[in-house]
Formats: C-alpha cells, sequence, structure tokens
C-alpha cells in the first residue's frame, strides 16, 4: 500500500511517501479500505514530538472509507460497510491506503454522505461533541465562549452550541466572518484589547455560563474570571493549574477534553462511546445542515505541505486528504 511515513521527528520533520506492506488485523480489528483522512493539529504536534511513537510512523487521526478485512471476534459488521473511524494515535493511522482500526470506534455512515465530508469529522467533530454535549451539555439560553472559534474543532462548537440554543461568543484572528456565518452571536479578534473586558461588556458584565478553550492552558486560566458562579470550563488542549482557579465559593467545573487518549485511559465503553457519538454527528452533517468546514481537498502528495501550514496556524476549517 502507499502510505505517507514519518520518517523523522521533530521541527524539522521528514515525510515520505513509500510502498510498504498492507496491515492485518488482529482480534476485534477491521481493515479500512481509506478513502479519505483530513489534517487536525494533533497530527503536527505528534510529527514534531515524535514521542511514543515507532519509526517510520503514519499519522492521520481521521479515516473514512469501506471495510475491507474482518479480524477474529469481530462481530455486526461487514466487507464493505462504510464507515469512519478516529484512529490510535500510537498506531499507523490514515494518512494511507489501508488502517486497521478497533472495530468498537467504528461509526457507520449515511449512504449519502461523501468521505470526504466523514473525513472531516472524527477529531475534530467528536471533540467538539464531547465538549458541547458530553462534558458542558450547554442548554437553551445559556452564554459560551469559544476560543479558537476559527479552527476546525471551533467550527463544530459554535455550530453544536447554537443547535443547543446557547448564545455563542468566539474568538479568532483571522476567520471572524466565517465563525459568524456559522452561528456566532459576535466575535472578538484576541489581537485587539482584553478578550474578558470584551467579553463582559457584549455580556452586560454579566459574565458567560461556560467557556470551551481550544488554545492553551494559559489562554484556559485568563478566560476563568468570565465565568458566572456555577459555571463550566472545557479544557481541549491544557487546564488552569489549582492555583489558578477562583475561590471555590464560586463553584466552578472544569472539564477535560482529550478524546483520543480513551484508547490509553479508557476502556472499551469508552471507544464504543466515541463510535456512537460519530454516528450521531455524521447523521447531522448529512441530514441536518451540520457544515464539516472543508477548506480544500488535496492529495497524499500535498499533505506535508498542508500538515505544516496547519502547524503555523494557516489552515482555518478543514483540509482533507483524498487517498
Amino acid at each position: 500500500m502507499k502510505a505517507l511515513l514519518l520518517i523523522k521527528p521533530g521541527d524539522d520533520y521528514a515525510l515520505a511517501i513509500a510502498d510498504v506492506p498492507a496491515p492485518t488485523p488482529g482480534p476485534g480489528e477491521v481493515r479500512l479500505r481509506v478513502h479519505a483522512s483530513s489534517i487536525n493539529p494533533v497530527d503536527h504536534k505528534f510529527a514534531r514530538s515524535g514521542s511514543g511513537l515507532a519509526l517510520p510512523h503514519v499519522l492521520g487521526i481521521d479515516a473514512a472509507g469501506e471495510i475491507d478485512a474482518l479480524g477474529p471476534e469481530v462481530q455486526g459488521w461487514r466487507l464493505g460497510d462504510r464507515v469512519m473511524a478516529l484512529t490510535n494515535l500510537y498506531r499507523w493511522g490514515g494518512f494511507a491506503e489501508y488502517v486497521i482500526v478497533d472495530a468498537r470506534v467504528l461509526s457507520r455512515l449515511p449512504e449519502a454522505l461523501p468521505f470526504e465530508q466523514a473525513a472531516a469529522i472524527p477529531c475534530a467533530g467528536l471533540t467538539a461533541w464531547q465538549a458541547v454535549h458530553l462534558k458542558l451539555n450547554l442548554r437553551p439560553g445559556q452564554t459560551v465562549l469559544v476560543s479558537g472559534a476559527g479552527g476546525g474543532v471551533g467550527g463544530y462548537v459554535v455550530q453544536m452550541a447554537r443547535r443547543q440554543g446557547a448564545r455563542v461568543i468566539g474568538t479568532t484572528a483571522r476567520s471572524g466572518q466565517r465563525v459568524l456565518a456559522l452561528g456566532a452571536e459576535a466575535v472578538i479578534d484576541h489581537r485587539q484589547g482584553d478578550v474578558v473586558a470584551q467579553a463582559m461588556a457584549l455580556t452586560h458584565g454579566r459574565g458567560v455560563d461556560a467557556v470551551i478553550d481550544l488554545v492553551s492552558a494559559s489562554s484556559a486560566t485568563s478566560l476563568l474570571p468570565l465565568l458566572r458562579h456555577n459555571g463550566a470550563i472545557a479544557c481541549v488542549v491544557g487546564r488552569p493549574k489549582d492555583a489558578d482557579l477562583p475561590a471555590w465559593g464560586k463553584a466552578i467545573s472544569v472539564h477535560d477534553v482529550a478524546l483520543g487518549f480513551a484508547y490509553e485511559h479508557g476502556d472499551g465503553e469508552n471507544l464504543r462511546d466515541i463510535g456512537r457519538a460519530g454516528e450521531t454527528v455524521a447523521f447531522w452533517v448529512s441530514n441536518a445542515g451540520l457544515d464539516p468546514q472543508i477548506a480544500r481537498v488535496i492529495s497524499l502528495a500535498e499533505a506535508p505541505a498542508a500538515l505544516r501550514d496547519t502547524g503555523a496556524g494557516l489552515n482555518q476549517g478543514k483540509v482533507v486528504i483524498r487517498v
């Protein structure tokens, strides 16, 4: 099979397309014929760090395609089933013609959903689903601030929060009009003054019921003063230190969202939860107007340059790789 191999990690990481043997599924696993994958910031992060990876390695946490082979003990799936999956970061991923996936994490696709759109869902869409629905359970009338709203996860968060009837304030440097078009009521350019002060003005001093931070631990910490009593923050990249949290009486909740680490720290039910959530989000994309935010579709040969653009913050929305 053709695969994009990470040969050398680091700031000057090296990637190369090569022909390698197709993998064989083990017990409880399936092999997908990958039709499309997509690029996520975590792929760039792992290319730079190489932490825990056996080289050469195939990146690509997203995969959409058809089941090509069934491992022993797999039930409920057939050859040719159209599926998408969040792959295990520490195993070979979706930047290849074939990938092995734990059958428990598979999401069945609507027949009308193109593979390119499905490939834009797993990492970004399911991270957003966990933040909005599993962790915060946003409700009509609440106000949520979404930092980094211009990225793939942020765009899904904005749309899902609006579907729940929440008021959305987004922060972004480059994508204000796109974030507004996705449903945000207001956008703050974080380069133009104090975000907390601007958000407090937008809420007439009330603050927000929730924050979804998609930037960093320091960003999450800086936004804590916005939270009302009984407010909650969902942290996707890093969380505040205990010493930086508000007084106990403010009664805020702090939530981690670490979708892909269900493979390391979760169990079978956690993986099945991801698969079930994926089917919900895939249905929304196919039938209910949820925008997968595809900025462009590229070839595997174009992926190295696009991955570096993602690391530099140049890609807004989703870049899909047609394999």
